[in-house]
């Protein structure tokens, strides 16, 4: 026998315990409850008394490890497991500043279930909320969350500008996938996310930092140690200077790995290890691009040269797969761009020959963020080592890969000087924008004409102004070419192309070293502003300060140049432009800086 259905009990009268369901409630017009418990809902909580009540699991879950007492508890440690073989950042806790600039990227952590709270942290028991684990990438299981969340900021805030047309071949983004079986690598690639993070957190994106409010371009500038100081202290004060840190940290990190991966005989000639040299070489870029890229830029050649002498070969055997022209192809867009504006004897001879034929610089005018045409990049190679280094004579004279149909058949570029200005005049950017057509598709070409013109003139200007200069060495001497007639009309050109590549472009991330072609070469200071205005917008598109040390290294040569040019007016009474003839290249000799501005 029951107690009576639960609509009898609660209405506290005898039930006649009937089937289905109750007389007395049918009689009375009401509904039966039955004689099971029936569910309760309770308003915000587990419970309808007792200490659960108005309360639920998702405010408070008691710990297993809860003092009877009340008394805190810790936090548990949220770094997680780190691979073997890593060693702990004492400097680093996992607290990430909320900066507006990178909110994006804060949310993608916090959806990973990141803990961004440091170890050590004591708080309440009763206020202890446990997040629950999340899924981890198995590429990612064995990395602390501090290296995943910038590895993850790599690949969505800077992989986009290591490539041409990113979205149809990136190598830097199949790196990505490597981290998994590649601790330095890892740790390579989380340096660059941090540090592109820091420089976005410091939300400073003019590129002269070092000017005072609205001083002139032309007026008085600061000391480089000023400078570097300036630089300096924009990137570690406020809330950046914490994820500067990270950045140290990882960085050091890397190079401890990188040095202990280089002892050992089997790693030291792994792709992988290849390919971390290079992302160091491009941290470094990013960083400065005032010298320490070329260090890196000397080993990965040696590794590359002794991998190649150990095993005699074609020479484009064993550049196959993706990562071995990876490693290929960074070195070479370093060596060929770094080569423009670093000393004379600060780079080795390249590894790469026009006998290895056009495929690798192909590879690079489709792949390389610089975007330059690979016609002119082999003029830029051999404009240094066709002309100006010492030829070797175990080797075979230079031959151009590349010709053009508006030269006659059979001319020699480099036969003399004049013959190599008339090949570069001789490329064709409409034809160019239509072959690049079969890698992307593109409906409207005027950009991508547009910036290849815009290379044309900025390679015209840089190989008239370094052939022009006396040489008594290399493969040909000269003492009496001067600049061509056309010099001045080309910069003005150039000068003119550049604010036709719109700012949300693909391709105006290419414009940074013909930016500094076209300042370098700019005598009318009208036409300045227009220059910082450009490598201002690629600073904040890009995030890289070799792009500030850019405007600022024209900032000095522009100071000098108007100088000089006032000397000349007094001792001639002439205010023409005209009849300046500025040597940039020997001011930049004379520094003790390599600059790389790519």
């Amino acid at each position: 026998m029951t107690k009576g259905c639960y609509t009898c009990r609660r209405r506290r009268i005898i039930c006649d315990n009937g089937l289905p369901s109750c007389r007395k409630c049918r009689d009375a017009g009401k509904e039966c409850l039955g004689y099971q418990k029936p569910l309760v809902w309770v308003k915000g909580g587990v419970a309808s008394r007792g200490k659960m009540m108005g309360r639920s699991f998702d405010d408070v879950q008691t710990s297993p490890d809860r003092m009877s007492d009340g008394s805190p508890v810790a936090l548990p440690d949220s770094t997680g497991g780190d691979a073997p073989g890593q060693d702990s950042l004492d400097i680093i806790s996992y607290d990430l500043p909320q900066i507006p600039v990178v909110e994006d990227a804060l949310d993608t952590v916090q959806s990973e279930n990141y803990e961004l709270v440091g170890p050590g942290t004591n708080i309440s028991a009763e206020d202890y909320i446990p997040t629950p684990r999340g899924m981890v990438d198995p590429l990612f299981k064995d990395l602390n969350p501090l290296s995943r969340f910038y590895i993850s900021h790599f690949g969505q805030n800077v992989v986009g500008c290591l490539a041409l047309y990113s979205n149809v071949r990136n190598p830097y983004r199949d790196l990505t996938v490597l981290v998994g079986d590649s601790p330095v690598l890892a740790h390579a690639l989380a340096t660059t996310g941090a540090l592109h993070y820091a420089l976005l957190a410091s939300c400073d994106f003019s590129p002269t930092p070092w000017l005072s409010d609205g001083a002139s371009v032309t007026g008085t500038l600061p000391s480089p140690q000023e400078v570097e100081t300036a630089v300096i202290r924009s990137m570690s004060r406020g809330p950046a200077s914490k994820i500067y840190e990270h950045f140290l940290g990882l960085k050091q990190r890397t190079l401890r790995q990188l040095s202990q991966d280089l002892r050992d005989p089997i790693k030291r000639t792994d792709n992988r290890t290849l390919a971390v040299i290079v992302v160091l070489a491009l941290i470094d870029a990013i960083e400065s691009g005032d010298g320490a890229w070329k260090y890196h830029l000397e080993g990965a050649k040696k590794l590359l040269m002794s991998r190649k002498n150990k095993r005699p070969s074609s020479p484009t055997e064993g550049i196959i797969d993706w990562l071995d022209a990876f490693v290929v192809d960074g070195c070479l867009v370093m060596q060929v761009m770094g080569s423009t504006l670093a000393r004379p004897g600060s780079l080795s001879k390249p590894f790469y020959s026009s006998d290895m034929g056009p495929e690798a610089l192909k590879r690079l005018e489709e792949t390389s963020w610089v975007g330059c045409p690979a016609y002119l990049l082999e003029v830029i190679f051999f404009v240094h080592e066709g002309w100006c280094a010492d030829p070797d004579p175990d080797t075979n004279p230079p031959a151009m890969n590349y010709s053009s149909n508006f030269l006659p058949k059979g001319s020699n570029p480099l036969q003399s000087p004049t013959a190599l200005l008339h090949h570069i005049q001789a490329f064709d950017p409409v034809a160019w924008s239509e072959e690049m057509q079969n890698f992307l598709h593109l409906p409207d070409l005027s950009v991508r004409t547009a910036l290849a013109t815009i290379w044309q003139a900025a390679v015209y200007l840089y190989a008239s102004r370094v052939l022009s200069r006396p040489r008594t060495q290399g493969r040909a001497t000269s003492n009496t070419l001067g600049l061509p007639p056309d010099h001045k009309d080309i910069t003005n050109l150039l000068i003119q192309q550049i604010p036709l590549i719109p700012v949300a472009d693909a391709h105006f991330k290419c414009l940074i070293w013909p930016t500094f072609i076209a300042g370098a070469e700019c005598r009318n200071p009208s036409q300045r502003p227009l220059l910082l205005q450009t490598l201002s917008a690629i600073y904040y598109d890009v995030t890289s300060v070799n792009v500030r040390n850019a405007a600022w290294v024209l900032s000095l040569m522009w100071q000098k140049r108007d100088s000089k040019r006032d000397q000349q007016q007094h001792a001639s009474g002439s205010p023409s432009y005209d009849d300046d003839d500025f040597d940039w290249i020997q001011e930049l000799d004379d520094s003790r800086i390599d600059w790389l501005f790519i």
